[in-house]
């Protein structure tokens, strides 16, 4: 089943989000270990766990030293997932096709 998550979108609930990476949290202050919902295009699953793209990512390039953004890979560990929503009927993305993360109101339910 993990195979079918490369290329698809998918609404991931990660816990622990102070301990993850600072661009899988959103800009607007949660309160202390509440899981954080984002919406991912899935690009690979090993054993580790599911790496989701970035279009964005901050960057520093190490040779001229100035600020950009790349399209980057970030892993979540099997270990701070706590769900994930995979929607089978819909279409995949297409390789060549970016996606921002998104956050999901937790308020809104």
């Amino acid at each position: 089943m993990l195979e079918e998550l490369e290329g698809a979108r998918v609404i991931m609930t990660i816990l622990n989000p102070g301990m993850q990476d600072r661009q899988l949290r959103p800009k607007v202050q949660t309160l202390e270990n509440e899981p954080v919902v984002v919406v991912a295009k899935v690009v690979d699953v090993d054993e580790l766990g599911i790496w989701i793209e970035h279009a964005d990512y901050p960057f520093t390039d190490p040779v001229t030293n100035k600020f950009r953004r790349e399209k980057a890979y970030v892993l979540v560990r099997y270990e701070n997932i706590a769900s994930i929503a995979y929607f089978p009927n819909l279409p995949k993305a297409k390789p060549e096709e970016e996606h921002r993360i998104g956050f999901v109101d937790l308020a809104e339910e």
